[in-house]
């Protein structure tokens, strides 16, 4: 999914160009969300023919959920383990 992001942010990318690439339905991300906790996703649309303009089908990349404060996190320390010396 990283190829999308070299793509200038304003143009738009067709199904018809991306062959390979899955196409997710609109539906799957809430309509209703506050914009400064989701990233932003790329759109899948349709080229216009004759008869139609060009219609958005789905999402190439869908947003999803930011992860917020978890640069500076850091993992427990593991425990030392001290080995058990057997006299003998």
């Amino acid at each position: 999914m990283g190829q999308f992001n070299r793509a200038p942010r304003n143009q738009k990318m067709y199904i018809e160009d991306q062959p390979d690439s899955e196409v997710y339905p609109l539906n799957c991300v809430p309509d209703k969300r506050p914009k400064g906790n989701w990233t932003n996703g790329v759109l899948a649309w349709k080229k216009a023919t004759a008869s139609e303009s060009a219609k958005i089908v789905g999402w190439f990349s869908p947003p999803r959920m930011r992860n917020r404060n978890h640069t500076g996190r850091v993992g427990p320390n593991p425990k030392r383990q001290i080995p058990i010396l057997e006299e003998e």
